[in-house]
Parts: structure tokens; sequence; C-alpha cells
């Protein structure tokens, strides 16, 4: 599979925290890919791309689209894509709340509107 832990200490900027959720996602997604699919290069490849793409908007989080650019839906969610996967997340004082990292092609609204704009996802 993938590590996670060694890119915590390297995000500079916001410290980026990931909820079970999101690290859930990014399970299915390499093992849709490299499992399902029999590709596990491109998996590992889409995940570094996923997670590449979230630590550079942790310097300057509030460049990447606020939700609301794409629906009419008033939210603190903010989303980054990579490899069609869209990432979303909260920005804190100094953390950045992935929340859920879902398919493009998924009804994500649905699927983020019943997480409670992502407080629910810590627990």
């Amino acid at each position: 599979m993938f590590d996670l832990t060694s890119r915590i200490d390297t995000a500079m900027g916001h410290e980026v925290v990931y909820s079970p959720d999101a690290l859930a996602d990014l399970d299915k997604i390499w093992e849709w890919i490299a499992v399902e699919n029999e590709e596990p290069a491109s998996a590992s490849s889409t995940i570094d791309a996923i997670l590449d793409r979230i630590d550079d908007v942790a310097t300057f989080p509030n460049s990447a689209p606020p939700l609301d650019t794409v629906c009419q839906i008033h939210s603190s969610w903010r989303f980054v894509s990579a490899r069609g996967y869209m990432a979303f997340f909260r920005v804190g004082r100094t953390r950045l709340y992935v929340d859920r990292i879902l398919s493009s092609k998924s009804d994500f609204l649905r699927v983020l509107l019943d997480s409670s704009d992502g407080i629910d996802l810590y627990n």
C-alpha cells in the first residue's frame, strides 16, 4: 500500500490531518486500481499524485477553490483535484483537515452532505 506517516513531517505550512474516512478513501482508491484493475504501479502513482497535490496546497490552503464554486451550497470545504479524484478539506488556524477523497465522477456532494460539514469525521 502506501506510507502516509513520512508525508506528515514534510508538509510545509499547515499540518495536514487526514480523517479516518479520508484514509479509508485512499485505501479504496488504491485497492480499486491495484487489485480490481491489476495496476499496482498506477495505483501507487495515483495515490502519490493525490497526496502531493494535498501537500502542495498545505502551504497556501486558501488558494484552493471553495466548494461553492462548483455548487450552490455554502460550506467551509475547499477542494483540490488530482488524477480524477477530489480531496475535500477544511482550513484551520494551523491545520488542514482532509475530510474525504472522492472520485470526481461520484455523487460527491451527497457523500459530503451526509457527513455534517466534516465535524463527525474525526470521532
